[in-house]
């Protein structure tokens, strides 16, 4: 595989020198998850992996390449030694069936059992998340509100772990902002989604110098719980809680803009970020080198499955003799609020059309991790 990070590097995609931003506040807050039991699936002819095949477009085959050079970089050697030999058939396969055919007597699936977990892997969910790019500004005034903050863990070590409210109330911690935005829904999206393109329209000096545009991406939290928008809208009977989408949730912060604020406001976890060059950008979480990839990285609960796993999703909404398509999903990331081993969430890209594909993902599916066989 390594014949193939000059190429990859090209292109934009491959592994960068990085550090890899892991600190444990950006994981679920609470115990970790633990697994305590599987189900080891090893006929994979009851599945459509040709739906599967990586080398049918060369945007496709790009992806998938990085995807698993990533991965092959997992401090677990199991997890690296998985995404080598899925890589390898790959491109030896001479097309979809070789392909399938190929899969089956070297891998089995592996669905995880846990005790107490949020979500099951046999009746999973995935949703989506992507990188916004949003107007900001260097100062604040009386329309931009919201901070942006850096790491308060080395400027203001006494906040780091306060609520937000607490942490706004501080004139101490107003030097910390990177950056200063006007929407509650715009800021609260860059913290969940966890990485966004910044566009200063006051020049945004830094050491005396303009800068326009910025990439940034999370490096801790306060630790604290963390409540969504549309959480807090539907407890208040603002959209609908059977069912609310991303969109719903735009509509309702434009009605009652002041209740926008107040939800954003009674999220107590913070997020603080750090500059990002644009070469690494968006960066993994648990994994040394790379950035983020759409379609094929995901975020999941790393204590179930390690940085760099390779999984296998199924729609469970699919019925009927037919075998059911798998897609491969690589775990280069996780979320404050992605736990249990049927809980993942799908990294869709940069910009408005992936923001608002990722609001309206909620797929019902099965979760299995790949792995190779003895």
């Amino acid at each position: 595989m390594r014949r193939t990070i000059s190429f990859l590097l090209a292109l934009g995609l491959g592994a960068c020198a990085q550090t890899a931003h892991d600190d444990p506040t950006l994981h679920p807050p609470g115990t970790p998850v633990r697994a305590s039991g599987e189900t080891v699936v090893r006929d994979l002819s009851r599945f459509d992996f040709m739906t599967a095949f990586p080398k049918r477009f060369l945007e496709q085959r790009v992806a998938f390449t990085a995807a698993c050079e990533m991965s092959s970089r997992s401090a677990d050697k199991s997890v690296a030694a998985d995404a080598e030999l899925l890589y390898k058939i790959a491109m030896d396969a001479q097309g979809p069936e070789d392909f399938a055919s190929r899969l089956q007597g070297k891998f089995e699936l592996v669905q995880v059992q846990s005790d107490g977990a949020a979500s099951d892997a046999r009746e999973g969910m995935m949703t989506g998340y992507a990188t916004p790019e949003l107007v900001v500004r260097s100062k604040p005034d009386e329309r931009y509100r919201f901070p942006i903050y850096g790491d308060l863990r080395a400027t203001h070590p006494e906040l780091a772990d306060k609520p937000r409210r607490e942490i706004i109330a501080s004139e101490a911690a107003r030097d910390a902002a990177i950056a200063w935005i006007d929407d509650p829904l715009g800021w609260a999206l860059i913290e969940t989604n966890g990485t966004a393109r910044l566009k200063f329209d006051d020049g945004g000096l830094k050491d005396g110098k303009p800068r326009r545009r910025i990439c940034i991406s999370r490096i801790a939290t306060n630790g604290r719980p963390w409540t969504s928008i549309g959480r807090w809208l539907a407890n208040r009977g603002l959209v609908d809680s059977a069912g609310y989408t991303f969109a719903d949730v735009v509509n309702a912060s434009e009605k009652v803009p002041d209740k926008a604020a107040e939800a954003a406001l009674d999220n107590e976890r913070v997020v603080f970020f750090t500059i990002v060059d644009e070469k690494s950008f968006p960066p993994p979480l648990g994994l040394p080198a790379g950035k983020l990839l759409s379609a094929y990285s995901c975020a999941a609960d790393q204590s179930i499955y390690p940085p760099g796993s390779v999984l296998v999703v199924f729609d469970r909404n699919v019925t009927g003799p037919a075998p059911r398509a798998a897609r491969f999903l690589f775990v280069h990331d996780a979320g404050g609020a992605i736990t249990g081993p049927g809980r993942i969430d799908l990294y869709c890209g940069e910009g408005v059309d992936s923001i608002a594909q990722a609001g309206q993902m909620r797929n019902p599916i099965e979760v299995y991790r790949l792995r190779r066989r003895n």
